[in-house]
């Protein structure tokens, strides 16, 4: 029974040392940085604090009033999504161009909705949708069409930061709130308050959180490491 019990503890060590290094690997991943935004406009802080109430602030790459906390999204592995749609409305608009949300091909997109009006008196909003299995979202509007994914942007830039919410009442699913960039790379300002949304996934569909290959296979190597180590240590033991 000792016997078992220290392989056991060697187990549960592995799977610690596994989880620190998923938190380092998302530590080190890239981030794109947001500007200050142009004057007259409001920033995320303040989007955020208009919208769910209370004074937003920083705290590192995440914004909290206290109670709601917006943990900002890993924006390498966040280009593509794979839920279920239960709703998405828009928050606000900060951009002199029209605004729009499509899904698909960033050059042939599907249009979801077009919005109408300014700052927060911008309106524009779908319901349930069921969705592809993987897809890109995309930005519409004077300005050009720019996608989730900056693979499939004309400039190669990164378009769309995206946090997740936590601690929102009457919560069914995971909330989003999506802030876009609508100007292109070298012309846009990339304070990323162009066109800002709430979305709601689907409480029923999965949804996933890719891992960069080199965490995965570092996780893999370690544990596997650990827990042959483990095994041939309790076999001596017990021999």
């Amino acid at each position: 029974m000792k016997q078992f019990n220290g392989f056991k503890k060697l187990l549960v060590a592995a799977a610690t040392v596994s989880l620190s290094i998923l938190g380092s690997a998302k530590a080190q991943a890239g981030y794109t940085t947001i500007n200050a935004p142009w004057k007259g406009e409001d920033s995320q802080s303040q989007i955020l604090s208009h919208q769910y109430g209370g004074n937003f602030q920083a705290s590192g790459l995440n914004f909290t009033n206290g109670k709601v906390t917006a943990i900002r999204q890993d924006d390498k592995t966040n280009s593509s999504f794979h839920f279920d749609i239960s709703s998405i409305k828009t928050i606000s608009t900060f951009s002199g161009w029209s605004q729009g949300l499509a899904f698909g091909n960033v050059n042939s997109p599907t249009q979801l909705f077009n919005v109408t009006g300014k700052g927060y008196n911008a309106v524009g909003e779908t319901g349930a949708l069921d969705m592809p299995k993987s897809y890109s979202l995309v930005r519409t509007g004077k300005g050009g069409n720019w996608s989730s994914d900056a693979t499939q942007n004309s400039d190669g830039a990164d378009h769309l930061i995206t946090y997740l919410l936590s601690g929102l009442k009457k919560s069914h699913g995971p909330t989003y709130v999506m802030f876009w960039e609508d100007g292109s790379k070298g012309h846009g300002d990339f304070d990323f308050n162009d066109l800002a949304l709430q979305v709601n996934a689907n409480a029923c569909s999965p949804v996933t959180v890719p891992l960069p290959a080199a965490a995965w296979s570092g996780l893999a190597t370690l544990a596997g490491g650990v827990v042959v180590t483990g095994y041939r240590k309790a076999r001596r033991q017990m021999a």
